[in-house]
């Protein structure tokens, strides 16, 4: 231990006493002084060489400004005894030395160190601090800390990866000394984790003390509450977790040879989360991974403008529909390498499905495609966009006349591609041509028109994509089960892109995605408002006004054949109140609207197909209509299974024995029977025909 030094004055005092004896001492040449000179200047010699040889720098450094006086006396000394005689020098010698050791004197005390020029400036930012700390610990074992991520916003939970020196690897660590240097709770220390790609001389360390409360941790709580047998995502585990302003991101996995399933409403409990908040959003693909996201405010809240660049498809059909909630672009589809493809809309009123089917029209339009669109009642919005495209009305009559000249079209471009030699494409001699059918379930109800209109949509879905035809269901709620062709129809659409936004209920939402989505994947419910209502809190402390909140128009879900993406729907200005649209902006420029060629025009029209499609019903028409419908005289899925009902079956059983309807399809058929007394239903998940 280093002792402390004299006071300055005695010091000085000190050296004056010393050079005066260097002046007289040697005069006398005194064996026994001499002897003692030599021992003192010889043995301080020996100590600062040894210092020097075995020592570090600052060691060193400590032994030299010690040794100073010593040395550079005993020199004097030794000079002024070794020459003979007497001269000056040898009174001048010792007054210069002791004058020398005065003014030096902070360079000859012990305590003395450098200060460098520049004022060394510490580690900055808790990345360089963690790294410095490791660097600096007996616990590092020559090992350093790269690549530092910051766990938690103001708090010590990082992840880093431990790199041995050259050729070596990274040695086994003692938790409680790993703790210490970062002093955190030895169970925040996770086991050092081999890299994938990476040698013994690269490993990973996770320090998590945030989430950890007597001795919990983060991935215990999840494994408690989310990844148990009967949690939200059974079965998984913790791979991953990412800080970023605003929201934290975890990857999740499953044990390999299982699939990732998700329960939302279940998900956001075990997080203390309101599912109506949309500050949740959890995703799979039908893999083992899921991706949990948690944002601190809902992100979908904000509305983005539609252009008419974001609506003009790409060379591979492509154009862009909505946001997603990480807001990345969320594209829909027109076409692709075997021909036209389909799509669906799905939400109730007010949900923004009015706009996500303008926004197609426009794609379509600025594609050079044709647009047909029916609904089933009039429609100021739609008519609107009715200005921009070929042909637009309202009524069983005009659809049913729509999809009647679509079905003969398919006739005549067959026509077309065998002289061509090839199916539609970009290449084809006629435009593509889309057919939009709102509130599809309402045109096709079991009048003679509405079944005319379920067999021809049908038939286009099957076999119009080689012919350029494309069909776009839309409606509150789309049970495609009710028109036939179920599980060929989703098949169809599951290469398009659908559109799935609020909905009447779950039901409505899982009829639309039957068959749609990858195994174990559920979307969440969009909500009427986010942030509006009492809650049971507000009303037991006496709040009566509840706030309005945000409004969900244009949020929902869009498939494209693989996950779901959370999105909001580009803003389209459709007002109301009969004040301007902006849908100019949005269709092609000019006012351009493209039709069918000369042929095909020329062709309909001499099979009566192409004129007024609101003129009253001929007789001729009347006919044909019945014709078509007792030719396509559709089985549906009830119909199917009270000829299978003979006597009691299990709901697998009776999948089984209807292999080509999709799960959902029978389970709410069979709940539509015994609802509506055709069928018993003596005990759960088993029905009986009624005596």
């Amino acid at each position: 231990m280093m002792s402390r030094p004299l006071p300055v004055t005695i010091e000085r005092t000190a050296y004056g006493v010393g050079a005066l004896s260097l002046a007289v001492l040697p005069q006398l040449d005194a064996g026994g002084v001499n002897a003692t000179v030599a021992v003192l200047g010889g043995g301080c010699a020996w100590w600062l060489y040894r210092r020097a040889t075995r020592s570090d720098f600052h060691k060193a450094l400590v032994a030299a400004q010690r040794g100073l006086p010593v040395l550079t006396g005993a020199a004097a000394y030794a000079a002024a005894v070794v020459t003979p005689g007497t001269h000056w020098w040898e009174y001048a010698a010792p007054a210069a030395w002791g004058a020398l050791m005065a003014v030096w004197l902070p360079v000859t005390r012990a305590s003395w160190t450098p200060s460098p020029q520049p004022v060394a400036v510490g580690p900055v930012g808790f990345e360089a601090e963690t790294a410095a700390k490791w660097a600096a610990s007996q616990a590092a074992q020559q090992t350093r800390l790269v690549d530092v991520e910051r766990l938690v916003p103001n708090g010590k939970d990082f992840t880093a990866v431990v790199v041995a020196p050259a050729g070596l690897p990274v040695p086994r660590f003692d938790q409680d000394a790993v703790a210490a240097v970062f002093d955190v709770p030895v169970d925040a220390v996770q086991a050092i984790q081999d890299i994938p790609g990476s040698g013994p001389g690269r490993k990973r360390l996770t320090i998590t003390p945030s989430d950890r409360k007597g001795g919990r941790s983060f991935e215990d709580d999840w494994a408690a509450r989310v990844g148990c047998a009967d949690g939200a995502i059974p079965r998984s585990r913790v791979v991953q977790v990412r800080q970023d302003p605003g929201r934290v991101m975890i990857l999740a996995e499953v044990p390999s040879g299982q699939v990732a399933t998700i329960n939302h409403p279940q998900l956001c409990s075990a997080f203390g989360v309101k599912a109506e908040e949309l500050r949740l959003i959890a995703e799979t693909d039908g893999g083992t991974q899921a991706l949990v996201t948690l944002y601190d405010t809902s992100p979908l809240t904000g509305t983005r403008p539609a252009t008419r660049d974001m609506v003009t498809p790409n060379a591979d059909g492509w154009w862009v529909i909505g946001t997603a909630h990480d807001g990345t672009d969320v594209y829909s589809r027109l076409w692709n390498g075997t021909g036209a493809v389909h799509g669906y809309v799905v939400g109730v009123t007010g949900s923004g499905k009015t706009v996500a089917i303008v926004l197609g029209l426009a794609a379509a339009a600025n594609a050079g495609a044709v647009s047909w669109l029916a609904s089933l009642d009039p429609d100021a919005q739609l008519a609107a966009a009715g200005q921009y495209i070929d042909r637009q009305g309202a009524g069983r009559l005009f659809a049913a006349r729509a999809v009647r000249a679509a079905v003969r079209l398919m006739t005549i471009r067959g026509e077309i591609n065998a002289e061509v030699g090839h199916d539609f494409s970009p290449a084809s001699p006629y435009p593509m041509l889309t057919l939009d059918l709102d509130e599809f379930n309402g045109l096709c109800d079991d009048s003679e028109l509405g079944q005319e209109i379920a067999a021809g949509a049908v038939a286009i879905a099957e076999r119009g994509r080689k012919y350029g035809l494309r069909v776009c269901f839309a409606g509150q709620t789309l049970d495609l089960s009710r028109i036939g062709g179920d599980r060929s129809l989703r098949e169809q659409t599951r290469s398009g892109t659908g559109v799935v936004l609020r909905t009447v209920s779950g039901i409505s939402g899982r009829q639309a995605t039957e068959g749609m989505l990858p195994e174990g994947v559920e979307l969440a419910e969009i909500p009427t408002v986010i942030g509006g209502g009492l809650t049971i809190a507000d009303r037991m402390q006496g709040v009566t006004e509840a706030p309005h909140g945000a409004s969900t128009a244009g949020m929902g879900h869009a498939l494209n054949g693989s996950a779901p993406r959370m999105m909001r729907v580009l803003y389209v200005h459709l007002p109301k109140d009969g004040t301007a649209h902006n849908l100019d902006e949005l269709f092609p420029e000019g006012g351009m609207v493209s039709t069918l060629t000369a042929r095909e025009i020329a062709a309909l029209d001499a099979a009566d197909l192409y004129g007024d499609w609101t003129a009253p019903v001929t007789e001729a028409e009347t006919a044909a209509a019945q014709e078509a419908t007792g030719k396509a005289k559709r089985v549906t899925a009830k119909d199917r299974i009270l000829a299978l009902l003979t006597g009691e079956m299990t709901t697998k059983e009776i999948r089984d024995a209807i292999p080509d309807l999709a799960a959902g399809t029978v389970r709410n058929a069979l709940a539509e029977l015994a609802g509506d007394g055709l069928i018993a239903n003596p005990d759960h998940g088993v029905y009986a025909p009624i005596d």
